[in-house]
């Protein structure tokens, strides 16, 4: 699969695209650049419409008005400025702007093109589209022009290109660690075959190999795209492009780095604000609303805040002090500072000062009227005067240098006319605020405000579920009435496009409370009658077993009880064969081919429980567990067999097969798979009681049998058990446990032993691990919605958005206002 790196290598994607066959990661990137870049988007256009690409060539008319003249002349020159500016840059196909530069190689660096590979020093300049590569046990760093580091691990592969966007890294494998400068113009991408990241200053890791990529962020905020999902990540956040890519304590990811004591360092600054964050007493809980009487009539979506003025004074407090006692985070604080953009400071005083107006909280809403949904609408109450003259100086400083207003404040809903620009509307009246980009709506919540609230909303099932979360208390609240929003798809005709279960989906509600100092976040899914097809897949709470297999000690454990595997796999295959005509075809040769039964001999023999987890040290051999409920192991056993040798039959030369061995220790028999060219890939499984248990090494399995048997598991210690919720069920349908404070002591005491530590640094890292506290999440299928839960965290507001105030993230008005305003954020 060819790099992309100019419009010509776009441009060749295009009937593959037209015709629906690029695969979703490339369609991804296509979609992007021809976004942004004209000429593409216009081969595209001509391609659709059978045209052929149209060759330029100058006309010569004779006496033409000396003023078409004068008229081209300066086109002319503006063609000439263009065409400079444009080859300087290295814009045009073909050219070859420098684009950075090698700063350091420890091994052997090289220039890869299809003529040569040839070793490359200190110093080489990178021009657009070089392809440079890291060999085995090789690592290197290359500053890019705008001054961001890419620190290469070995093996890696990337490329870097200038368009208007932005600069883009193409990693076409390997593993990087960026610290993206602050963008003047544009933003900072890195680009795989299956995901695009996109920056404008953080430091984050990308790990791109053949099951797909793996995103951690180290500071910062980074949006990743991949397929169809878009998700933003902070610090300590990790996200992958395939199923068949875990998660990783983040420490692990960045271990390889010369830089990691740094890294670390910063994470343990970060830890240590995080837990003085969730320290904070939140807003008191309410149980009532006296907004509810002016929201829309058909409101789909309600969500509602409590004022954090105080609660966010208190964090940014937390946060200077934190600056005071830590060069490592005042350093890297400084380096955030630079560039145009409001400052946290700023932020902060502005955003006190808006909020000292308002009432104890903000209801956001949108409303949905038959397949037409509305513009979303601000709400709050006025507690004290002057709000008005405050909105005005903010709508000036932020209308500045602006030739459409984005912001308005409106004196009278009925003489506002609309614009296409949508500029966001506030009205203040009868102690109300309301805003909306949408002048209807702004008229309709005016016309609810001068009658002290005429609103039908009070008659919609979704009113009773928002009242019954207040009577409970409410801190965070969000509810969306999903039957409504989901209507459409049944109401046309293509309900089948949903899984089957998920149209009988009604409520889906969010929630955040603290009650005697703790946190309780909560979500729940309801359905309008027990659960069924994907909705039922997750089984109700049960006794895991799985779980006494992992040691107290593990840093990251999934879990989850399933019903029938093979009733699943039955429904699963349903799904597939109503959008693949040829999927019973191609089944059908897979199991004549390997004379394996999917249903009979895979999912027939399992339970219902599976778990994975990291359980141990990480080095110098990551000590990752597969554990799965099997209740009949010799028919699984034989499928296995027969699935290796098939593998074998078709195997690759190059990839090498597959050997599978079985080893007896005592009673026990142990199963090796390994791989004839691949000597580090190895899994090795065993049956135990009614489960198979699978690791890198058979030390792992026993070690884990004898916790078992000793009764050290995870599930026992005190660590999980302070997690537990007091609720009254016995068991859980999911769980989700995270505790990396055991992984950090190995990578402290391994760079430890390089010397690379600072004194300061060590602080640091001693706080991260001190402050690095382990966390729960926990999920319920009852039979009429699924409850997902946790105690641990600050949902709603945390280290991150702290971070991204003033930095390219949500601010003063839009952080209140909506997203009518969010596009204010990128005026730096």
């Amino acid at each position: 699969m060819c790099t992309l790196r100019s419009c010509a290598d776009f441009q060749a994607l295009i009937p593959a695209y037209l015709d629906k066959n690029l695969p979703e990661a490339r369609r991804l990137l296509f979609e992007d650049h021809t976004h942004r870049c004209v000429a593409c988007r216009h081969a595209v256009e001509q391609a659709r419409n059978g045209e052929l690409q149209p060759v330029w060539q100058p006309k010569i008319e004779r006496g033409v008005f000396p003023v078409w003249r004068w008229a081209m002349g300066a086109a002319a020159a503006v063609v000439v400025a263009v065409t400079t500016l444009a080859l300087v840059n290295g814009l045009f196909p073909g050219q070859h702007a420098i684009r950075g530069a090698v700063q350091n190689v420890d091994g052997s660096l090289y220039a890869v093109s299809d003529e040569q590979v040839r070793v490359i020093p200190a110093g080489y300049q990178i021009r657009n589209g070089d392809e440079i590569r890291t060999a085995k046990g090789s690592n290197a760093v290359v500053r890019l022009l705008d001054g961001s580091l890419v620190e290469m691990d070995e093996r890696s592969d990337l490329s870097v290109s200038r368009e208007r966007k932005g600069t883009t890294i193409h990693l076409d494998g390997g593993h990087i660690i960026v610290q993206a400068a602050k963008q003047r113009t544009g933003r900072l991408y890195v680009a795989t075959d299956d995901c695009l990241v996109s920056v404008k200053g953080t430091i984050f890791s990308v790990n791109h190999g053949t099951k797909g990529s793996r995103v951690a962020v180290i500071e910062g905020v980074v949006r990743v795209s991949s397929g169809e999902q878009t998700t933003d990540l902070r610090a300590g956040d990790e996200e992958t492009s395939s199923s068949s890519v875990s998660k990783v304590p983040i420490q692990n990811e960045i271990a390889w780095s010369r830089n990691s004591a740094k890294y670390l360092a910063l994470l343990g600054d970060f830890a240590v604000l995080q837990k003085q964050l969730e320290a904070i007493p939140g807003p008191g809980l309410r149980y009532s609303s006296d907004l509810l009487p002016y929201v829309p009539d058909h409101t789909v979506v309600y969500a509602a805040i409590p004022n954090l003025a105080a609660t966010l004074g208190e964090a940014s407090q937390i946060f200077q002090d934190r600056l005071q006692q830590s060069p490592a985070l005042r350093s890297w604080w400084r380096e955030q500072q630079h560039g145009k953009g409001p400052k946290l400071d700023d932020v902060m005083n502005q955003f006190k000062t808006f909020n000292s107006y308002l009432g104890d909280e903000i209801v956001f809403t949108v409303a949905k009227d038959g397949p037409t949904y509305s513009s979303p609408v601000v709400l709050a109450m006025v507690r004290q005067p002057g709000l008005k003259n405050f909105l005005q100086s903010e709508a000036r400083r932020l209308n500045k240098d602006r030739t459409e207003a984005a912001l308005k404040i409106v004196r009278d809903p009925w003489s506002v006319s609309p614009s296409p620009s949508r500029p966001f509307l506030v009205y203040v009246n009868n102690n109300m605020l309301v805003a909306s980009p949408d002048v209807a709506e702004l008229q309709q919540a005016a016309t609810r405000i001068q009658q002290s609230g005429s609103s039908h909303f009070a008659e919609t099932p979704l009113y009773q579920q928002v009242v019954h979360s207040y009577q409970q208390g409410a801190g965070w609240l969000f509810c969306a009435d999903m039957e409504q929003i989901v209507a459409q798809n049944v109401h046309d005709g293509s309900a089948s496009q949903l899984p089957v279960g998920m149209g009988d989906v009604r409520y889906l509600m969010m929630e955040r409370r603290e009650v005697a100092g703790k946190t309780e976040n909560r979500a729940a899914l309801t359905f309008a009658s027990e659960r069924r097809g994907m909705a039922s897949w997750l089984a109700a709470p049960a006794s895991m077993g799985a779980l006494e297999f992992i040691s107290p000690n593990a840093s990251m454990v999934n879990s989850v009880v399933i019903k029938n595997p093979r009733n699943i796999m039955e429904e699963l295959f349903q799904i597939i064969g109503g959008s693949d005509s040829h999927f019973s075809q191609k089944l059908a040769e897979f199991e004549a081919k390997t004379g394996v039964s999917v249903l009979d001999d895979i999912t027939a023999p399992l339970g219902g429980e599976v778990t994975v987890a990291f359980d141990g040290p990480l080095l110098p051999t990551p000590r990752w567990k597969l554990v799965l409920e099997v209740y009949d192991p010799a028919t699984l056993q034989s499928t296995i067999a027969k699935l290796v040798d098939s593998f074998n039959r078709e195997a690759n030369q190059a990839d090498g097969s597959f050997q599978l061995a079985k080893q007896q220790i005592g009673s026990q028999t142990y199963y090796i798979l390994r791989n004839q060219k691949k000597a580090n890939v190895e899994i090795d499984y065993t049956y135990v009681d009614s489960y198979l248990i699978a690791g890198p090494d058979i030390a792992t399995l026993s070690q884990a049998m004898r916790d078992r048997q000793a009764g050290n598991t995870l599930t026992h210690s005190s660590t999980f058990q302070a997690l537990l919720p007091s609720d009254g069920y016995t068991n859980f349908s999911a769980i989700f446990y995270h505790n990396i404070g055991p992984v950090v002591g190995p990578l402290v005491e391994q760079i430890k032993a390089v010397g690379t530590l600072t004194p300061q640094q060590q602080q640091s890292i001693a706080a991260l691990q001190a402050n690095t506290a382990p966390g729960l999440i926990y999920v319920y299928g009852e039979p009429e919605r699924i409850v997902v839960a946790s105690n641990t965290g600050f949902m709603g507001f945390d280290l991150g958005s702290l971070m991204t105030m003033g930095h390219g993230g949500p601010f003063l008005p839009q952080m209140f206002l909506g997203d009518g305003i969010s596009h204010l954020g990128s005026t730096q």
